[in-house]
């Protein structure tokens, strides 16, 4: 199916003060910072309470107190022509300024912990409300994202048909993003990648995920690591995937731990290291990693990396067939069979090749037939 283009993301779209919509287009022409979609919604929001509230932007900004300053305090206050804050007291910078919708000025830190306590949430002066910070933001987003990703799953509705609320959640995303927010960021490049509610942008998507990974989040630094192997956004760079792939390995990260046994055993992007390999590969399998049971399982059977020891081998592909892997349940099967690590049991064997069998392992199926015969 043909799908239209995406619309673009314009992050400044205000929401309507009366009814939240996103995208109003009106502005009221006495305080400039109440934005509505329609007539209607501005005559009701001035009935509401509006009215009492409306002041001039020149009207609203306090004056600042005259100060008596000396020294490097006065130098400052003088430079900036700034102020104090008017919750803590202390003078305004351009590093520490926040300026909010209102236009009245405060501590960045001020706000942010007017905000956490959920007592003020507004501003402390003429009330208007603050500005959600990235963390309200990052959450109202993915819950917006999860909810529109079980329509898609259940079938009720297809990705392109959400195109328009996409585009809500990814200027969220993209606001706290830029705030250093890094699970949006993460998000927001994931979203690159996948081009919902955005053009797809494998480069832009690369980019915000560095930024995440840059910060320490696990999984943005797993999946810089893949980006780097197969060079989606990225040069391809097995080096550069390697160290980022090792960042999420010893941050615990099970795929990166597994990914990078892998790694060391092809000598991709690092020497080559059956030692080395075996050692993630089981840090990955004691997480429960499947794909890494099935291949500690292999090392153990065939000495590599390892001491080979059949016995600790049975265990470890035991522990993937019990979660469903088909091959392993056949291996498993082999075993028993053939009393490789175990006592040999022809009706266990049967009841691992049973299971394999249904998974559609011809391998299985042929082995089946063979014992029931």
């Amino acid at each position: 199916m043909e799908v239209s283009e995406k619309p673009k993301i314009d992050p400044s779209n205000k929401d309507c003060a009366y009814c939240e919509t996103n995208g109003a287009k009106l502005t009221c022409g006495k305080c400039k910072s109440a934005h509505y979609c329609s007539k209607a919604c501005q005559r009701q929001h001035w009935k509401k309470g509006h009215k009492e509230r409306c002041l001039a932007p020149e009207k609203r900004r306090p004056q600042a107190p005259a100060l008596d300053l000396t020294g490097q305090a006065a130098e400052t206050a003088k430079e900036n022509e700034l102020g104090k804050c008017p919750i803590c007291l202390d003078f305004l910078s351009q590093d520490t300024l926040c300026t909010l919708p209102c236009t009245h000025d405060f501590h960045r830190k001020c706000v942010e912990e007017l905000r956490k306590h959920g007592v003020l949430q507004a501003c402390p002066l003429c009330r208007t409300a603050l500005p959600a910070g990235p963390e309200k933001l990052n959450e109202d987003a993915t819950r917006m994202y999860f909810a529109l990703a079980r329509k898609v799953e259940s079938g009720r509705v297809s990705w392109p048909s959400q195109d328009n609320l996409m585009a809500k959640v990814v200027a969220m995303w993209l606001t706290a993003a830029e705030e250093g927010h890094v699970s949006a960021q993460y998000n927001l490049g994931a979203t690159y990648y996948k081009g919902q509610g955005v053009p797809q942008d494998l480069v832009e998507g690369a980019r915000w995920i560095r930024k995440a990974a840059e910060q320490g989040q696990v999984n943005a630094q797993y999946s810089l690591g893949c980006k780097y192997y197969k060079g989606q956004g990225v040069p391809q760079d097995l080096v550069e995937s390697a160290r980022w792939t090792r960042k999420a390995a010893e941050h615990g990260h099970a795929d990166a731990q597994y990914n990078l046994g892998c790694k060391y055993s092809n000598g991709k992007g690092v020497p080559q290291d059956l030692e080395e390999a075996a050692r993630w590969t089981q840090k990955a399998a004691e997480q429960g990693h499947a794909d890494a049971q099935c291949n500690l399982g292999w090392k153990y059977s065939n000495g590599q990396g390892v001491p080979q020891d059949l016995v600790e081998s049975v265990r470890w592909t035991r522990k993937a067939a019990e979660q469903g892997d088909g091959g392993e349940q056949y291996n498993l099967g082999v075993m028993h069979a053939n009393g490789q690590g175990v006592p040999q049991d022809l009706e266990e064997a049967a009841q691992w090749f049973q299971k394999a069998a249904e998974q559609g392992h011809t391998g299985a199926q042929e082995a089946l037939q063979k014992a029931l015969a």
